[in-house]
């Protein structure tokens, strides 16, 4: 059985909306933990973890966008 990815295109509005909202909570708590964390190596992982959450929400933002600017032309 083959396994499909996800794909930002292939969800509904209403999915984008709610995984950005959880995508930037996520962020925020992260940045709270960075601020507590001691080890500097601990540090750099966190904020990898949170650079790669930054750019799905970014894709995610990105395709909304898309959809209200080929949404208003039409």
């Amino acid at each position: 059985m083959i396994h499909k990815t996800w794909n930002v295109r292939d969800q509904t509005e209403k999915d984008l909306r709610a995984e950005a909202e959880r995508l930037y909570k996520e962020i925020e708590a992260g940045f709270k933990m960075l601020k507590k964390v001691s080890e500097i190596n601990d540090a750099k992982k966190i904020l990898d973890r949170i650079w790669i959450m930054k750019a799905w929400a970014n894709d995610i933002q990105l395709e909304l966008i898309r959809r209200e600017y080929t949404k208003d032309e039409a």
